[in-house]
């Protein structure tokens, strides 16, 4: 998605307006469509700046032009599409921008567009361009990429042990006895008392008044409830103690320095996985994302294979050679 952004991003940034007034060095040529030295110029600045980098990398150099022959050759297929925004988007872009930057004046709007060296005819021109390119790639990418429930379950099930994994869990109250760790005849009358809230629990007593009546620990007040708890959330002895014994609702108390926790438990639930209906617009969200950076990246090249895309720039051009495929 990061990419993706950054490309719609860079459609933002100011262009030269109309022809330019005197003859100047050709960077590269789209088809019909020159990207002129000075129009480079100008968004290699601005790429740098909002970078935050003084110096262009050859990364970035390479970039800048790559967006901007990208923004041709969606430009001739929006030709080709007759797709044009319409004056009604355009304004609602701008109002958009002014509730961002919280705008509410139009002395206000042309400051801020001054301060960024823009007109509002530059901006509405940039909307105009950038609403047009997002419909042909909506039409083009978004609209094709295949969010079936049929394709969901297929990723579902690819995915679901990276993203959608749950532990085995269960309700857990606990009652806790403590002693002095080096009285060792303390430690056994403890446990013995567990042995004796067993028989308790046999006759009819709940381990709620139980826990009220006898626990020493934070959970007293609250008749020991700990809520639902996953296997591995509780340090590693009282965990193995909550769950070693897939099937008791009293297991053996855990021993720890200084005290006996003695554990009900109820409502067991395995480990397993959140159901489909779920995580499905999660899932959708992540399919989405990851397979429209794959399909916008194969239409942009097929349409530059498509293309008459020649660099003049010799530094540029061996810059492209060498980027990766």
């Amino acid at each position: 998605m990061k990419r993706r952004l950054t490309f719609l991003g860079l459609l933002l940034l100011p262009r030269l307006a109309g022809a330019q007034e005197m003859v100047e060095r050709i960077v590269a040529r789209v088809n019909d469509g020159l990207v002129t030295q000075s129009e480079y110029d100008k968004r290699l600045s601005l790429a740098a700046k909002s970078a935050n980098t003084a110096a262009a990398s050859d990364e970035l150099k390479i970039s800048v032009l790559e967006d901007m022959i990208k923004e041709h050759l969606l430009e001739d297929r929006a030709k080709e599409m007759s797709v044009s925004a319409t004056d009604e988007e355009i304004q609602a872009a701008v109002d958009r921008v002014k509730e961002q930057y919280n705008l509410k004046t139009d002395a206000d709007f042309e400051a801020a567009l001054s301060g960024s060296g823009m007109t509002k005819e530059d901006l509405r021109r940039q909307m105009r361009q950038t609403i047009t390119l997002q419909k042909v790639i909506g039409r083009e990418v978004t609209s094709r990429l295949d969010l079936s429930d049929d394709a969901l379950r297929v990723e579902y099930e690819r995915r679901k042990e990276q993203f959608y994994a749950t532990p085995e869990s269960a309700h857990v109250a606990e009652l806790v006895l403590k002693f002095d760790p080096n009285d060792a005849e303390a430690r056994q009358k403890e446990a013995a008392r567990i042995e004796d809230f067993r028989g308790q629990i046999k006759a009819g007593k709940s381990f709620s008044d139980l826990v009220k009546e006898n626990s020493e620990g934070n959970t007293k007040d609250r008749g020991g409830e700990l809520g639902t708890v996953t296997k591995g959330e509780l340090v590693e002895a009282l965990d193995a103690g909550i769950f070693s014994d897939k099937n008791a609702e009293y297991p053996a108390p855990v021993l720890m320095t200084g005290a006996i926790h003695w554990f009900h438990v109820t409502d067991r639930k395995p480990a397993g996985f959140r159901p489909f209906a779920e995580v499905k617009e999660d899932l959708k969200k992540r399919i989405s994302d990851d397979l429209y950076e794959k399909r916008f990246g194969e239409y942009l090249d097929r349409l530059r294979r498509e293309a008459f895309v020649r660099i003049y720039d010799p530094a540029l051009a061996k810059l492209d050679e060498k980027k990766p495929a």
